[in-house]
C-alpha cells in the first residue's frame, strides 16, 4: 500500500521560479490558511494568468515568432484598453498554453481549467444563486496550489517540442560542454531542473534512436559524443525516469536495428554499463558476435573497444584486443585507455629501438594510459626505464616521466622507493657533473631537473644527497 503524503505548500512555494508569480502563489497560500478559500483561488488563478503571459514574454525576447505574435497582439489591447480582446486572451489563455507554446499537456490544461472555473464563481458571485453561493472546501483550494505550482510555475518557459528541438540546437553548437560534469551544469540549469517528466521521456526517446540508429537528419553520428553527454546528464538529473524510459525502448530499438547500425549499440554500453542487463540473452549473444566478427574493422573498432566496461563483454575485447597488430594497438590505446590495456602498454614500451621511438611510445602509450596505470604498473614502467638505454638515453624521456609523476601524483607515497631507484640508476651516468665541493644541484644541468625538482618537493630523497 502506498504512503500517503501531503505536500507542504511552503517548500512548494520555493520551487515557483519567477518572483512575481512567487508572490501571487504565498498570497494563495496564506489566504488558504486564513481560510478565505474564495480569496484563495482567486489569487492562484492570477499566479497561472501572469506565469503564462511572462513565459510567452520571456520567449518573445529570444525572438520566438508565435511568441512575438501574441505579445503584439496583448500589448495592443492593453494599450488600447480593449476590455473584450483581454477577456477573450484570458478565456483562451489555457488553449494557447497548451497548444500552442506546450507549456502544459492534456492532462494539465484540464486540471488547470477546473481552477478556471473555480475562479469564476468566486469573482463573479452575482451569476449564481444566493442558495447556490460557491464555498469550496479545503481540500479542493490546496489542490488547485499544489497543481498550478507542479503543472506550471516551476518550470521553465520551454516545455514540450520546442524544449526538444532548443537542446537539439545546444547539442549541435561547437561550445557544447566537452565533459560529463559541465555538461550537468550546463543542461540542469537550462533545462534538466525544472522540466517535466514528458519532456525528460522524449528526450530520452529520442536520444537513444539518434544514438542506435544513426540516421536522424537533426543529429547525425557525428554528435555521438555530445549525445552521450546529454543523455548521462539526464540519467544524474532524473535517474528513475532515466531507467523506467531505457528499460522500456532500449530492447525494442536494438532488435529493430539493421546490421550495420548494431556497432553503434556499443558506445551507449560504454557510457552505461548497467544498459547490458536490460538486454535479453539473444540479443546478448547478437552483440557477442558482433564483437569477435568486427573488430578488426577501423570503422567500428572504437565504438567496440568502449564496451570494454561491461564485465561480460569484457574477455571478448580483450582476447580481440591482444589479436590485433602492434601499431593497431598502439593506436587503440592512444584513442581509448584503458586499465585492462595496461600489460601491453607496457609490454610495447619496452621493445622500442631507438630514442626517437621510444619518445614516440612514451607519448602514444604512457602518456595516455596515465590515469589508468595502477601504483603495480608505475612501478613497472619505471623498471622498463633501466633495463632499455633507448629509452633512458632519450632526451625526451625525462618530460614524458615528469608528465607521467605528475598525473600519477596521487601514488607518489608508495612510488618513493622507485623513483629514488631509477634516479639511483641514472646518477652514475651523471657523476661527473659532481662537484661535491661546490654543493651544486648536479640535476639542474640535464633533462632530469624538473622531474628532479618535483620529487625532491614531494620529500623524495635524490642522490648524490640521499639520506
Amino acid at each position: 500500500m502506498k504512503e500517503v503524503r501531503l505536500t507542504d505548500l511552503d517548500e512548494l512555494a520555493l520551487t515557483v521560479r519567477d518572483r512575481t508569480a512567487r508572490s501571487y502563489i504565498v498570497e494563495a497560500i496564506d489566504a488558504y490558511r486564513g481560510g478565505a478559500y474564495r480569496s484563495s483561488i482567486v489569487s492562484t488563478w492570477i499566479a497561472v494568468t501572469f506565469d503564462i503571459i511572462s513565459k510567452i514574454r520571456e520567449l518573445s525576447n529570444q525572438s520566438d515568432p508565435m511568441a512575438q505574435d501574441f505579445i503584439s497582439t496583448l500589448d495592443e489591447a492593453i494599450k488600447s484598453k480593449n476590455i473584450k480582446k483581454l477577456q477573450i486572451i484570458e478565456e483562451d489563455l489555457l488553449k494557447i498554453a497548451t497548444e500552442k507554446f506546450e507549456f502544459l499537456s492534456n492532462q494539465e490544461q484540464a486540471d488547470l481549467t477546473r481552477l478556471k472555473d473555480d475562479r469564476n464563481l468566486c469573482a463573479h458571485p452575482a451569476f449564481v444563486t444566493e442558495e447556490m453561493l460557491f464555498e469550496p472546501e479545503p481540500e479542493r483550494v490546496r489542490m488547485h496550489i499544489v497543481h498550478v505550482v507542479k503543472h506550471l510555475l516551476q518550470h521553465q518557459p520551454v516545455q514540450g517540442k520546442s524544449a526538444i528541438e532548443r537542446i537539439v540546437r545546444d547539442i549541435k553548437t561547437t561550445s557544447f560542454p566537452p565533459t560529463l560534469d559541465t555538461a550537468c551544469i550546463f543542461l540542469n540549469s537550462r533545462y534538466l531542473d525544472r522540466a517535466k517528466k514528458s519532456l525528460i521521456e522524449n528526450l530520452i526517446f529520442l536520444l537513444l534512436k539518434a544514438i542506435l540508429r544513426g540516421d536522424h537528419s537533426d543529429l547525425p553520428l557525428t554528435y555521438s559524443s555530445q549525445m552521450i553527454l546529454t543523455l548521462q546528464a539526464v540519467s544524474n538529473r532524473h535517474p528513475d525516469i532515466y531507467e523506467e524510459r531505457i528499460k522500456a525502448k532500449l530492447l525494442t530499438i536494438i532488435e529493430s536495428l539493421e546490421e550495420d547500425s548494431l556497432p553503434n549499440t556499443f558506445r551507449l554500453l560504454g557510457a552505461d554499463p548497467r544498459c547490458w542487463n536490460w538486454l535479453n540473452e539473444s540479443t546478448k549473444i547478437h552483440l557477442k558476435a558482433v564483437i569477435q566478427v568486427s573488430l578488426n574493422k577501423p570503422s567500428i573498432r572504437n565504438s567496440i573497444l568502449e564496451a570494454i566496461l561491461v564485465d561480460d563483454l569484457k574477455p571478448i575485447i580483450v582476447k580481440g584486443f591482444n589479436e590485433l597488430s602492434q601499431q593497431i594497438q598502439i593506436s587503440v590505446i592512444k584513442a581509448i585507455p584503458q586499465p585492462e590495456f595496461a600489460a601491453q602498454a607496457i609490454a610495447l614500451y619496452l621493445k622500442a629501438g631507438g630514442f626517437r621511438e621510444a619518445e614516440r611510445l612514451g607519448e602514444s602509450l604512457i602518456l595516455p594510459m596515465a590515469n589508468c596505470f595502477s601504483v603495480t604498473d608505475i612501478k613497472k614502467i619505471l623498471k622498463v626505464v633501466e633495463e632499455n638505454d633507448q629509452i633512458y638515453d632519450a632526451s625526451g624521456t625525462p618530460a614524458i616521466l615528469d608528465q607521467l609523476c605528475e598525473k600519477t601524483e596521487r601514488y607518489l607515497p608508495d612510488l618513493r622507493e622507485s623513483w629514488q631507484s631509477l634516479f639511483d640508476f641514472i646518477f652514475p651516468k651523471y657523476s661527473r657533473l659532481y662537484d661535491e665541493t661546490e654543493n651544486a644541484d648536479i640535476w639542474s644541468d640535464t633533462n632530469w631537473e624538473s622531474l628532479a625538482n618535483r620529487l625532491k618537493s614531494a620529500g623524495v630523497s635524490l642522490p648524490p644527497n640521499k639520506k
